[in-house]
């Protein structure tokens, strides 16, 4: 009996241990795609790149990875439905009358931008890539299109909800929604890649983001906010 639990014990470690080597292969993967998709874009990055830089022959990836547009949607994915839960967050804070005034409101809505940059700034990289070349969509299967497209426009509703529930709760002032959302996530899409156009050094780029993020904050309060 005691050789029974013995050898239980034994086959779980095994399994526990493929697991963490599996998890910790997959997440090298992505870490090596992230850094070719950015750096090459995704129509000129090949999997034998990625798997160079990665240190793995492309069969393996091939194991974790069908397609390079698994791969690229692997990336997006989980940054999208980030974005999106974080977003959920304030909406119902918001239905649930939370804002005291627009610019609690407009700070958070700030905060979540800074706080999916912080929790993936490769993937807000990719994410910005991605929306800055639209015909790169048209590049990717459908499957991949779906998955990314549904997801991003889930995630632009939901953002534009919030604008015009905090409308109607007298919050900011009656602005066309759908600019006023486009101009928020310009304004974060576009700052990240100034950013990071004018410095190579990770730290000073986040620093600096940081604070020019705290400005746009301030200037957008100051025009939309409702006195």
């Amino acid at each position: 009996m005691h050789k029974g639990r013995r050898m239980h014990r034994h086959q779980q470690a095994i399994r526990e241990r493929k697991s963490r080597e599996k998890d910790q292969r997959i997440q090298g993967i992505l870490a090596a795609a992230k850094k070719v998709f950015f750096s090459k874009g995704y129509v000129r990055t090949t999997m034998d790149e990625i798997a160079f830089e990665a240190q793995i022959s492309k069969p393996t990836i091939y194991q974790y990875f069908k397609t390079k547009d698994e791969l690229y949607s692997s990336l997006m994915l989980p940054f999208l439905e980030e974005f999106g839960s974080r977003f959920e967050r304030i909406e119902k804070k918001l239905k649930n009358g939370k804002y005291a005034t627009g610019r609690d409101l407009v700070k958070d809505i700030f905060r979540l931008f800074i706080r999916c940059y912080e929790h993936a700034p490769d993937s807000m990289r990719v994410a910005n890539t991605f929306f800055q070349h639209q015909d790169l969509i048209s590049q990717l299967s459908q499957e991949a299109r779906s998955a990314i497209s549904g997801k991003g426009k889930y995630d632009f509703q939901i953002a534009r909800g919030v604008i015009e529930t905090a409308i109607a709760q007298g919050l900011i002032k009656d602005i066309d929604s759908y600019a006023l959302s486009d101009i928020i996530w310009g304004i974060f899409l576009g700052l990240t890649q100034v950013m990071d156009m004018k410095s190579t050094k990770q730290g000073s780029t986040d620093k600096y983001l940081k604070s020019t993020l705290r400005l746009a904050e301030r200037l957008l309060v100051d025009a939309i906010v409702q006195e």
